[in-house]
């Protein structure tokens, strides 16, 4: 099993999309835009450079220049200075996922297509009012085989820590085994 993720997702940073500032790059031909703002007390204030390409049906889709390494991205994140996720080094979150997770994330899709209140545990709820019988029994069977599996891997993770851990109620502790 793949070792639990210890570096940061870009979901604990703030972003800065260059779409938030469509109408205002729409307006003139600027160059960069002029930032002010505070972060852990200290204050910024500094320019990031823009880039824009040609569209196919014509007008321009706008970049930033991240200001580290000048590459053209569309999203900075804050890290003290706005810079781009490469120079972060931190991952998407999906990224973050272990295999157990995805399937909860799969189940869970189908379970809210279906219309289905969440949590495998509250079983199969029956088919909703105007979806195929072909689409339902599809779903429903796709949900069925990732609930084994998400069973299958919790009774693996289990059997695997079985008798790891006991409690010394005499001295108040857990004592963990290998």
């Amino acid at each position: 099993m793949p070792a639990i993720a210890t570096t940061s997702s870009l979901d604990n940073y703030h972003r800065l999309r260059i779409s938030s500032y469509r109408e205002h790059l729409r307006q003139g031909k600027a160059e960069s835009i002029k930032l002010c703002y505070s972060y852990s007390g200290k204050s910024y204030s500094y320019s990031i450079k823009l880039d824009n390409t040609a569209c196919h049906y014509g007008n321009y889709r706008h970049w930033w220049l991240c200001p580290k390494c000048s590459k053209r991205v569309s999203v900075l994140y804050c890290a003290g200075f706005y810079v781009c996720r490469h120079c972060i080094g931190a991952n998407y979150g999906s990224q973050l996922k272990q295999p157990v997770d995805r399937l909860f994330s799969r189940a869970e899709t189908i379970r809210s297509r279906l219309g289905w209140q969440a949590g495998i545990a509250h079983g199969n709820q029956g088919r909703p009012k105007h979806m195929h019988f072909s689409t339902y029994y599809r779903l429903v069977n796709e949900h069925n085989k990732l609930v084994q599996k998400i069973c299958g891997a919790t009774i693996v993770a289990i059997n695997k820590n079985k008798g790891r851990a006991s409690y010394d109620r005499q001295n108040k502790r857990y004592n963990y085994t290998r």
